[in-house]
């Protein structure tokens, strides 16, 4: 049963909205990938893999050079990234094709990321040495054509569901699939990755040494370097036959040219799989009757004003950037080492346990965020839940502050393996650390999806607002902050660990002593900038309007409207004969139907919890609209206007609506978002 009644509402049905996020996943697929791509960097870039894994052993002269050109390229492309993603979205907003508006760039997009990873992989890796600048020209424009295809790709999760529905409760379940899609490619790939990794047979063991005393005998670097003049293939030298030497030797699968051989089609079928899934959701809604008012696009030079004029986008984009920034620091492999590694002492056996039970408490909130949002509204999850990730983390920033290198009391631990076996060592301080930390990273976790939806709504609110149907520029905005805001993890990690610490002279990696200072780093990339980004997240809220009535009232304008200008109205005249609510007649506002008792039939009446009263006091001031009743001064559809199919749809509106809603009706009561009457 539909959760409203109104003409003009558009909705989807179940399976469109499960598979459509997959067109997100279908990127995540290629961004988990490109995660192993470091090795394959440097033996593409030098061309053979004697030379790279020599570089890596002998000085580290090779990861320096390719370093030092990723930390100028990256922000090159940053620019690059930025400078592409408004054109794109501008592209989308014009686009009209027999595929619909977005099929094409979900297709092209794909096509793209697919031609990257090929040249990036397969074409130029047998160029010779004596066109060794080749292979770079190939990496930089196999990166440039990543960025497009991604952007391409990303930026249609974001627009496209501006048609596929404009119900909010089935926006808020986008977040859900968006979950499951995107966890589930990561795991997709990491396990297959691993798995051809760890069989011999298609990725033989390498072989890595280093000097153990120093004392006589040749260097690791020379006798790299001499294998290297003779020719041998090293990856498969007998060790039995170095028996004696002053070298350990260490054996880690080879990510050679069969690993990629594998991975590389693996990751290009599936994909592509996700894609297919996402074009056929999409199908049916891909259409004009189902893209905005108004067709006329609007012009480049128009982008600014709708940007200066939709504030509503502008508060969205700044909670949703700061917050990203936040994350992408406090999630980083760099505060992960510092924490687990150099506070904690034990990376490896810390990191991956509470990785994991991250997960089960971000599917926990997910699930609960997703029902919040569904029956109370998207800034109500996102207001809500970002609340619970500061008072969550008050917690984890009470736990790093009352940390004690020389106690291990105030370790965390889990578990330890010795001579006699397995034994749990969990303690008082690792169970409350759990709580809090899992229960603030499933909390603000799903506020960064919750936000995704929100831009549908900005789109919507700008056709109310102007008239303009710009669903692809609203996506680019929101992405390109996004990107702009999160590069500058690096700066922020450096500035943090490195700047203000004076006996921290580097970045931590995987066995990185603790010095003193790393507390205070940890309390800062950890704790302070994610609970800073939150507060501020809270106050962009209160002044985000899209909610409640005033959702109802872009939904309700809009829909009259289109019916209007469908019917030959210009959309001049539309936008001037309904501005607000209250002139729209009945049958186009949306009214939630009350829920039945199944057993009683009686109205199950919602009552205001303590969360509803605490919401409604900070948070929905600007959402109401108007103090008249909608359609109390309705302005009808003139007939000249009227296409046959909305007149009969006029005619027979309400005669299928049960006794509940003629209930509802004559109490006088029209709920919004579940957490308002109009009777109040």
């Amino acid at each position: 049963m539909d959760n409203t009644q109104a003409l003009g509402q558009n909705r989807a049905k179940p399976w469109q909205i499960a598979l459509f996020p997959f067109n997100n996943a279908a990127t995540n697929v290629y961004f988990a990938f490109y995660t192993y791509f470091t090795y394959f960097a440097m033996l593409f870039l030098t061309g053979s893999t004697a030379t790279s894994l020599a570089g890596a052993i002998v000085s580290g002269g090779l990861v320096l050079i390719i370093t030092n050109f990723n930390m100028l390229f990256a922000p090159l492309m940053r620019v690059f990234d930025g400078v592409t993603d408004p054109v794109l979205g501008g592209l989308m907003d014009k686009t009209k094709t027999r595929l619909g508006k977005f099929r094409p760039f979900m297709i092209i997009g794909n096509l793209m990321l697919s031609l990257s990873l090929v040249l990036m992989t397969v074409v130029f890796r047998g160029v010779g040495n004596n066109l060794s600048w080749l292979r770079w020209v190939a990496y930089i424009l196999s990166y440039i054509i990543y960025v497009l295809g991604y952007t391409c790709q990303c930026a249609v999760t974001k627009a496209g569901q501006t048609c596929l529905t404009n119900d909010p409760k089935q926006r808020s379940q986008f977040v859900i699939w968006n979950m499951i899609g995107m966890i589930g490619s990561i795991v997709l790939v990491n396990v297959m990755a691993g798995g051809v990794l760890t069989n011999e047979a298609i990725c033989p063991k390498g072989l890595i040494v280093h000097e153990v005393t120093g004392g006589g005998g040749m260097t690791a670097a020379q006798m790299v370097e001499e294998w290297i003049a003779k020719g041998i293939n090293y990856s498969n030298i007998d060790v039995a036959s170095l028996t004696g030497s002053n070298y350990t030797y260490l054996y880690g699968a080879s990510y050679g040219i069969q690993f990629y051989n594998i991975m590389v089609p693996f990751v290009i079928i599936v994909s592509a799989v996700y894609t297919a899934m996402a074009v056929a959701a999409i199908w049916q809604k891909d259409r004009p009757e189902f893209w905005g008012v108004s067709q006329t696009p609007a012009k480049i030079k128009d982008y600014i004003g709708i940007i200066k004029g939709n504030k509503e986008i502008r508060w969205l984009v700044l909670s949703s950037g700061l917050n990203k920034l936040a994350s992408t620091v406090a999630t980083s492999g760099t505060v992960a080492f510092l924490v687990y590694g150099c506070l904690m002492g034990d990376y490896n056996g810390l990191f991956i346990p509470f990785y994991a039970l991250c997960f089960v408490f971000m599917g926990i909130f997910f699930l609960w965020g997703s029902n919040t949002a569904g029956r109370k509204g998207q800034k109500r999850g996102v207001a809500q839940f970002t609340v619970f990730a500061l008072i969550f983390y008050i917690g984890v920033l009470i736990m790093l502050c009352i940390y004690n290198h020389d106690d291990p009391a105030t370790y965390l631990s889990l578990f330890k393996i010795d001579d006699s076996g397995f034994h749990v060592t969990i303690n008082a301080y690792t169970v409350f650390f759990i709580i809090f930390y899992g229960c603030g990273y499933g909390a603000f976790n799903c506020c960064d999806n919750l936000t995704i939806p929100m831009v549908a709504d900005c789109t919507d609110y700008e056709t109310y607002r102007s008239g303009n149907y710009v669903p692809g520029i609203m996506g680019t905005i929101f992405s390109l902050v996004d990107k702009v805001i999160s590069s500058l993890q690096t700066v922020i990690l450096t500035l943090f660990i490195c700047i203000i610490n004076p006996n921290v002279d580097a970045l931590p990696a995987e066995g990185s002593p603790y010095v003193e200072g790393m507390q205070l780093s940890a309390i800062l990339c950890f704790c302070v900038l994610p609970m800073l980004a939150w507060a501020v997240t809270v106050f962009c809220m209160t002044r985000y309007g899209l909610s409640g009535k005033k959702l109802q009232e872009v939904q309700a304008v809009n829909a009259v409207r289109k019916a209007a200008v469908q019917g030959g109205m210009t959309m001049e005249q539309a936008m001037q004969t309904w501005q607000s609510i209250d002139q729209v007649p009945a049958a186009f506002v949306p009214v939630k139907k009350p829920r039945i008792n199944k057993k009683t039939g009686e109205v199950i009446e919602e009552k205001e919890n303590w969360l509803d009263k605490v919401y409604n006091k900070i948070f929905t001031k600007r959402e109401k609209t108007t103090s008249a009743a909608p359609s109390s001064n309705a302005v009808d559809i003139p007939d000249e206007y009227l296409t046959d199919e909305v007149r009969a749809d006029i005619a027979n509106f309400g005669k299928d609506v049960g006794q509940a809603e003629e209930c509802k009706v004559e109490e006088g009561v029209v709920e919004t978002d579940g957490t308002e009457k109009e009777n109040e």
